[in-house]
């Protein structure tokens, strides 16, 4: 009798944690969904989904950490004045200085340290100054349009209307040849927006998530037409360094004859998230010559910074001084250096991983183009699984997409135990698309997550069998 009320007790005991497991569980989903960003989506179902293996969904670089870890994050020494506020709130100049010299590498010399470079938390962060600059300079006020080729990383969204108030219009690239960028594409969108007409046009190059590097000419002609439309143009080129075929055919939309011609109205966006492997530091640069932009990132009499709300803290800032300054005080080449050794490793991961794809039979997009290789990224082509039959018990996390597409991706999630990103987040013209951050783990298990969704993919089958 004493053990079998033993027992009971012990069992009510199980059943009480597996009761207060499961609201736990479900509190936790419910949290997740109400999650507006896709990414953020993902990070946060990676935490409360203990089967869950391989996150690429997410765009990460790990293949630098090692290097980071030997030469920077290992020899930092923090100073008081490193616990103390680190004004201006946009870069100390001592820093600026050194950062322009390497951006002065990669994009065409000629910015100033001095009036140019704004530090900011992320390029996120310098996206929404820049548009909080235009809303105040009169360029641009709440609920005008911004043009945005889709696909498109999804935070522009949050960057532009969240706060700003601004309406994104996504450009579909949907015609024969794919995803392609064109003046026609954007004249076409251009003409079926209502007025007021988009002010602002937003190029991301290299392309997230197709890996396009634009040419000079498509730039300048881009450009070009914009500018005839009155228009600003903010071009991202956090991926500039991420030339995967071990050759460099990046060009900024800083080289083009528009930009010579007009400086004032083309802006650019670089940071240390993708390139140097540090997203979770936070650290991204606006480059402008608008008086409007510097006003609001500068502050005066009657503003305060906007860098304020989301600065280059000084831990951030120790940081980027052991990375861009040398022990004796002038500039360092080691961002030089590391960026070589960055081009190696990343050419190695894209290629075993272009290879596995192609051995397990799984299409992307560009597979057969030299022009898409660029950036951190296969956007997969899944589309013929869409109508495939999926098991009943399927949870999406994913919110206002095609649902095949979204339960296509819980059941890789469930089933290979790899998330991915759904191209309907990007504003993708059709579903079945997924982008798969390559850089986001490391090579071996990367091969290891696609084995996982051919073998997964391998299962389904036609919905009406």
């Amino acid at each position: 009798m004493t053990q079998s009320i033993a027992r009971s007790g012990t069992e009510q005991d199980v059943d009480a944690a597996a009761l207060v497991a499961s609201v736990e569980q479900a509190l936790a989903m419910a949290r997740l969904h109400r999650i507006a960003d896709p990414e953020e989506r993902l990070a946060y179902y990676d935490k409360i989904v203990p089967k869950y293996v391989y996150n690429l969904g997410i765009a990460n670089n790990v293949l630098l950490f090692d290097l980071l870890n030997e030469h920077v994050f290992s020899k930092i020494k923090l100073t008081e004045q490193d616990a103390k506020y680190a004004l201006p709130p946009y870069g100390v100049q001592e820093l600026l200085d050194p950062i322009t010299r390497f951006l002065n590498l990669r994009f065409p010399d000629g910015i100033d340290p001095k009036e140019d470079v704004f530090a900011t938390a992320g390029g996120s962060g310098a996206l929404e100054c820049l548009a909080f600059g235009l809303i105040h300079g009169g360029v641009l006020k709440p609920g005008d349009r911004v043009m945005l080729p889709a696909p498109f990383w999804p935070g522009f969204l949050w960057c532009f209307e969240q706060r700003p108030g601004l309406q994104c219009v996504p450009v579909r690239l949907d015609g024969d040849d794919r995803f392609t960028l064109s003046v026609p594409a954007l004249q076409k969108a251009y003409d079926a927006a209502s007025e007021p007409k988009p002010k602002l046009l937003v190029l991301t190059n290299p392309h997230n998530p197709l890996g396009v590097n634009y040419s000079r000419e498509l730039l300048d002609d881009v450009c070009r037409w914009a500018l005839d439309k009155q228009m600003h143009i903010v071009s991202d080129e956090i991926y500039s360094y991420s030339q995967s075929t071990g050759t460099d055919g990046f060009h900024s939309v800083l080289s083009t004859d528009a930009y010579r011609t007009d400086p004032d109205r083309i802006h650019l966006v670089y940071g240390l998230t993708k390139d140097f492997g540090l997203s979770g530091f936070r650290i991204g640069f606006l480059v402008s010559k608008s008086n409007d932009v510097r006003k609001v990132m500068q502050g005066d009499e009657t503003l305060k910074s906007l860098a304020w709300f989301g600065p280059l803290d000084s831990l951030k800032s120790a940081y980027v001084r052991k990375l861009f300054v040398a022990d004796d005080g002038r500039p360092s080449d080691f961002p030089k250096t590391l960026m070589a050794d960055y081009a190696k490793l990343l050419k190695s991961a894209f290629d075993r991983t272009a290879k596995r794809l192609r051995a397990k039979n799984i299409p992307y997009v560009g597979e057969k183009e030299k022009s898409r290789n660029a950036a951190q990224f296969f956007l997969l082509d899944l589309s013929a699984y869409l109508d495939k039959m999926l098991p009943p018990d399927l949870v999406s996390i994913n919110h206002e997409i095609d649902q095949r597409e979204a339960l296509l991706g819980a059941y890789l999630a469930k089933d290979a135990s790899v998330t991915l990103l759904p191209g309907g987040e990007m504003h993708c013209p059709k579903p079945g698309y997924f982008r798969l951050c390559y850089t986001a783990d490391t090579p071996e298990n990367v091969e290891q997550a696609v084995d996982n969704i051919a073998a997964s993919l391998a299962k389904l089958k036609p919905a009406d069998s």
